[in-house]
C-alpha cells in the first residue's frame, strides 16, 4: 500500500517489513525487520505467528488490507484493516476484535515499532510523548510518531523505549511478552519501541482499536497530522482510503463481465498493486518486497526501464495514461546524454547498484548495459502515444527518448552483420547478441520511424525505416535457426551460438516485430511450450532450460515464472481466429489467478511442487504481462463477438 511518498509493506503475519518514505522504494525505515503485533488475553501472552489462523485478502477494488485472525484456543477473534491515506503520509490500522468466549475476557494488544531510520540502527531516537499521548521514533529529518486509541478513546494503557541488538539486548518487544510494558520514555542509539491497549470485551461482544504511523520532516509536521487523525477519526480516513481507490480504479471502461469472476478481480488487483509501486516522481519500483536482501544484500527497490515500460503499457492498455505517462517524465529525465538508460535507478532518479562490468574476461571494454530496457521504454511511448494520442506530451520528451534513444540504436550495431552490438541479456546474466534484444530494437526503431511520421520529417522516417528492417532482417538471418526450426537466445562475441530454450524469444511477437502467426514464430512458441512446461501439479513455464536462480529441485528443469507463462498466453490470444480459439489462452489466466497469493499478489516465480510464492512478491513485471494479456484477451472476444454480431451469430 502506498499514496506515491509514503510506502508500506505487510506480511502475512499483520506485520510491518518495509516501510519507504518520502519515496516508494527509497529510505526503508524498516528494511524487513518486523513490527510484531501481539496478543495477552486472560494472563497469557502470544505474538501472532503460524499458530493462529490468518487470512489475508483486500477489501473489494481497494488497497484496503483486510486480514481475518483467529485462535481458537484463546476464543479470540480479530479483523484487521489497514491502509495508507491517499493525500495524507498516515498509515491506519483498525483492529475489530471479537470475544468468542461465554465469559469476559481481558485483551491487551501490543504493538511494537523496530525502525531502522534511513536503513540503520545507529543514532535514532525514540521518545514518549506526553501531550499527544504518542511515542515518536526520528533521525535528523525524518519523524515517525506512533499514536492510537480504543474506540472509546482510551490511549495506550502502557508503552516502552528502549535499545535493541547491542550488548545482547534482542529489543523491548521481550518486554511485551509478560503483559506489561516499562513505560521507559526515551531511549538513543539502536531503539525500538512497544505500546499496548487495555480492553474488557463482554462474553460474545466486540471491540475496536486504533493504531497509526505518521510521517513527516520535523516533529511539529508529524504532530499536526496526529492531531487531524483525531479529529477527523480512522474510521473516517479509512472509508476516504476506500472512497478514493475504488473511484480510481472505476475508471475503466473495459467489459470485464466476458472474464471469469476471479479473472477480473485479479485484473482489478494487479491495477492497484501495480499503482501502489509508482513513487510521485515517475519511478515505478520492481517490487518493494525485502525478503530478497537475505540472499544477495540487495533489493528489487529499484526503477528497471523494461520492467517499468512493461507496467506503462500494461497502464496504457488499460486506459490508465496518465500514470504511464509519470514513468515516461521519470525516463526523460534518468536517460543518459548519449541515448541510453544505466542497468537501473532509484527513485530519485540516481543511477542504482549494478552488476554489469566495463570489461569483460578477456579484458575488452563492454556497455554495462541492456540494450532491450532503452529500446522498451521507446516502444511503450508509442503505445502510449497510440492509446491516448497525447501530442503535446510526446513533444516534451521526443528529443530525448526517441530522438537520442533512435540515434544511438542505429549506431550501436554491427556495421557488418546490421545487428546490435553485444550487451547483456533480459535476464542480466550474460553478455552477447540476444534475440528478445534485437526483437525490442527493431520494435523501438519502428515506433521511432512512426514518431517522425507523426512529426512530418519525412526524411528522419525513411533512416529509421530502413535501420528498422535491416535490424529485422538481420535477426531473421542470424537468430533464426533452420536446423532447429526456432529463434535461438543468441550469439556470444566469440560467435558461439547458444541454443538454450528461452521463454525471452517470444519478444519477437509480443513487440510485434514478427506476426504471431508467421511459422517461425510459431515453431518457437511450440518449442517453448514443449521443452519448458514444468511436469508437476502446479504447471506453468519455465525460464529457461536449467535455470538456476532460485531453483527448487534439479528434477524439474526450472520454476514456474508468471512472465513466461502470461506470454503463452498473449500468444494463444495473437493467433486465434475465433472466441473457442481463445480458450487455450483463458486457461493460461486462469493458471496465474489460481497460483496468485489469497492476497491477489503474483511473485516472480512460484515453488513448482507446491505453488508457494518465490523471490519477489509481488513482482511489478509479473502483473503488468497479466494486464497487457486480459486486455489484449477483451480485445479480440470483442472483435470476435462483433463480427459474430455483424453476420447475425450469437456469440
Amino acid at each position: 500500500m502506498a499514496n506515491g511518498k509514503f510506502a508500506i509493506v505487510l506480511d502475512d503475519k499483520a506485520r510491518i517489513r518495509d516501510l519507504y518514505y518520502p519515496y516508494v522504494g527509497l529510505e526503508n525505515h524498516a528494511a524487513g525487520h518486523e513490527f510484531r503485533f501481539g496478543v495477552w488475553v486472560n494472563g497469557k501472552f502470544e505474538w501472532i505467528d503460524k499458530k493462529w489462523d490468518i487470512a489475508m485478502t483486500y477489501m473489494p477494488e481497494t488497497l484496503t488490507s483486510r486480514y481475518l485472525i483467529k485462535n481458537h484456543q484463546r476464543q479470540v477473534s480479530m479483523e484487521v484493516n489497514d491502509a495508507i491515506h491517499h493525500a495524507r503520509n498516515i498509515f491506519l490500522r483498525k483492529i475489530a476484535l471479537t470475544n468468542r468466549s461465554k465469559a469476559k475476557m481481558d485483551v491487551r494488544l501490543f504493538f511494537t515499532q523496530d525502525f531502522h531510520i534511513y536503513g540503520y540502527e545507529a543514532g535514532d531516537t525514540a521518545f514518549f510523548e506526553p501531550n499527544t499521548n504518542a511515542v515518536v521514533h526520528y533521525k535528523q529529518k525524518r519523524y515517525f510518531l506512533v499514536g492510537g486509541a480504543t474506540v472509546s478513546g482510551r490511549p495506550f494503557y502502557q508503552y516502552a523505549v528502549g535499545h535493541k541488538e547491542i550488548e545482547g539486548r534482542e529489543g523491548t518487544w521481550r518486554d511485551a511478552e509478560d503483559g506489561q510494558l516499562s513505560n521507559n520514555a526515551v531511549a538513543q542509539g539502536s531503539v525500538d519501541s512497544a505500546v499496548s491497549f487495555k480492553l474488557e470485551i463482554p462474553p460474545s461482544g466486540h471491540h475496536l482499536v486504533y493504531y497509526w504511523i505518521a510521517c513527516g520532516k520535523s516533529l511539529n509536521e508529524v504532530a499536526d497530522l496526529d492531531a487531524e487523525i483525531k479529529k477527523v477519526s480512522v474510521e473516517q480516513l479509512l472509508l476516504e482510503v476506500e472512497n478514493y481507490w475504488s473511484a480510481w480504479l472505476n475508471r475503466l471502461t473495459l467489459d470485464l463481465n466476458i472474464l471469469p469472476r476471479a479473472v477480473a478481480r485479479l485484473f482489478k488487483r494487479s491495477l492497484l498493486l501495480m499503482r501502489a509501486h509508482v513513487d510521485s516522481h515517475g519511478g515505478f519500483l520492481a517490487s518493494l518486497d525485502s525478503d530478497i536482501v537475505q540472499f544477495h544484500k540487495d533489493t528489487y527497490a529499484y526503477v528497471w526501464p523494461r520492467d517499468g515500460a512493461m507496467a506503462a503499457l500494461a497502464f496504457s492498455h488499460a486506459g490508465f495514461t496518465d500514470v504511464s505517462a509519470m514513468f515516461f517524465r521519470f525516463c526523460n529525465k534518468a536517460i543518459g546524454d548519449r541515448g541510453f538508460f544505466g542497468h537501473k535507478y532509484l527513485p530519485d532518479g540516481s543511477l542504482g547498484s549494478t552488476w554489469h562490468a566495463l570489461i569483460d574476461a578477456k579484458g575488452q571494454l563492454q556497455l554495462p548495459i541492456q540494450e532491450d530496457e532503452t529500446a522498451s521504454v521507446l516502444y511503450a511511448l508509442w503505445k502510449f502515444y497510440e492509446k491516448g494520442g497525447n501530442l503535446e506530451f510526446i513533444t516534451k520528451v521526443y528529443d530525448r527518448l526517441v530522438v537520442k534513444a533512435a540515434d544511438f540504436m542505429i549506431a550501436y550495431r554491427d556495421p557488418e552483420t546490421l545487428l546490435p552490438k553485444p550487451t547483456f541479456d533480459e535476464w542480466e546474466e550474460k553478455v552477447g547478441v540476444f534475440t528478445s534484444t534485437v526483437a525490442s530494437v527493431c520494435a523501438a526503431l519502428d515506433a521511432a520511424a512512426k514518431f517522425a511520421r507523426v512529426f512530418y520529417d519525412s526524411k528522419r522516417q525513411e533512416i529509421l525505416s530502413a535501420s528498422a528492417a535491416e535490424t529485422k532482417d538481420a535477426m531473421v538471418k542470424f537468430l533464426y535457426d533452420r536446423e532447429l526450426g526456432r529463434f535461438i537466445k543468441g550469439i556470444y562475441p566469440n560467435g558461439e551460438k547458444d541454443t538454450t530454450i528461452d521463454s525471452s524469444v517470444s519478444t519477437v511477437f509480443a513487440y510485434e516485430v514478427l506476426d504471431a502467426k508467421d511459422y517461425r514464430v510459431r515453431n518457437t512458441m511450440e518449442a517453448l511450450t514443449r521443452n519448458l512446461w514444468v511436469d508437476t501439479e502446479i504447471g506453468g513455464l519455465a525460464r529457461y532450460q536449467n535455470d538456476n536462480y532460485r531453483r527448487v529441485s534439479l528434477d524439474i528443469l526450472g520454476n514456474p515464472w508468471f512472465i513466461s507463462t502470461l506470454r503463452l498466453a498473449r500468444w494463444q490470444i495473437a493467433i486465434a481466429s475465433d472466441i473457442q480459439g481463445l480458450t487455450k489462452a483463458l486457461a493460461f489466466l486462469e493458471w496465474a489467478t489460481k497460483n496468485a497469493a489469497s492476497s491477489g499478489v503474483l511473485a516472480e516465480q512460484i515453488n513448482p511442487y507446491s505453488g508457494e510464492a518465490l523471490s519477489a512478491t509481488p513482482l511489478l513485471w509479473s502483473h503488468a504481462e497479466f494486464v497487457i494479456a486480459v486486455c489484449e484477451y477483451l480485445s479480440k472476444y470483442q472483435e470476435f463477438a462483433l463480427s459474430l454480431k455483424n453476420r447475425g451469430v450469437q456469440s
